[in-house]
């Protein structure tokens, strides 16, 4: 009976609460944990540097992101290609019950994730981040000959973070 007591009342709080800011809502009334924008007067005495500059007006950080971002392309690539248990060189172990499990690994492409940004070295300016997944597939068969035709799903999933710095016009 207490149960039901203390579930009712929470119940009955809950849904005035509900109401209370839905007719502020509807009345244009922003809620307590809603923020609003409102836009001051700017500083004009202070000048823009690199330093205070917003990201998407630093031409510069832009032209080396698309840069770096063409880099990891390659990168990224060439890992796949070239990882020890790629899919041309996939590990395939025979089970007790006769069976086969090959696995390999593979980077996923959706995943790739760069972000660039200014560095405060005077020999090093600009400093990336290049981050993806490299899924784990694996697939059960018969016989090794069978796995050009078997399905693979990924069964784990590995995170991978790189950084590269920006030095004498090349990544690095």
């Amino acid at each position: 009976m207490k149960n039901f007591a203390i579930t009712a009342a929470l119940a009955v709080l809950l849904t005035g609460a509900f109401f209370v800011l839905n007719g502020q809502a509807q009345a244009g009334e922003p809620s307590p944990s809603q923020e609003v924008a409102s836009a001051g007067p700017g500083n004009a005495t202070t000048p823009v540097t690199a330093k205070n500059m917003p990201t998407y007006l630093d031409k510069d950080l832009t032209l080396k992101h698309v840069d770096f971002t063409q880099f990891a392309q390659t990168r990224v690539r060439s890992l796949n290609r070239n990882h020890c248990l790629a899919k041309s060189r996939m590990k395939i172990t025979k089970q007790s019950d006769g069976s086969y499990v090959a696995r390999y690994h593979s980077i996923d492409y959706a995943t790739v994730l760069c972000k660039v940004s200014r560095s405060k070295s005077k020999t090093i300016p600009y400093v990336a981040v290049l981050r993806y997944h490299e899924l784990v597939m694996q697939a059960v068969a018969e016989s090794p000959d069978a796995f050009s035709q078997a399905e693979f799903v990924a069964v784990s999933v590995i995170p991978n973070r790189q950084i590269f710095s920006y030095k004498k016009g090349s990544w690095q």
